[in-house]
């Protein structure tokens, strides 16, 4: 997928991501922000977990539903559907960078 970024400044980021049929993004965890993810089109499933990269549990998320993602907690977006799924990210924390990410593993359809 891709991402906009909407808005910034020192500790809070606004991202518009848009994930594609049949994409997904890497199993991910941040150590200095959380997330709150906000469905505006489409729906995703996400897998989730806060103890480890191996217990992670399905989510659907369908438009206009949310998620929070605590520090810590590892997360991926997927969109195995045949519409189109944008999801409006709020970042927030000590920093809010790209660098900030420990992947798992990637995507495979």
């Amino acid at each position: 997928g891709e991402f906009f970024n909407l808005f910034e400044d020192d500790q809070v980021k606004v991202k518009e991501l848009i994930v594609e049929p049949g994409k997904g993004m890497s199993l991910q965890k941040h150590l200095k922000r959380s997330e709150i993810w906000l469905v505006s089109k489409g729906k995703c499933l996400v897998n989730y977990s806060k103890i480890s990269p191996k217990e992670t549990r399905e989510l659907v998320l369908g438009k206009h539903n949310s998620l929070h993602i605590e520090l810590g907690d590892w997360h991926q977006i997927t969109n195995p559907y045949d519409e189109v799924c944008k999801i409006i990210e709020i970042q927030y924390g000590k920093e809010t960078n790209e660098e900030d990410i420990e992947r798992h593993s990637y995507y495979k359809k």
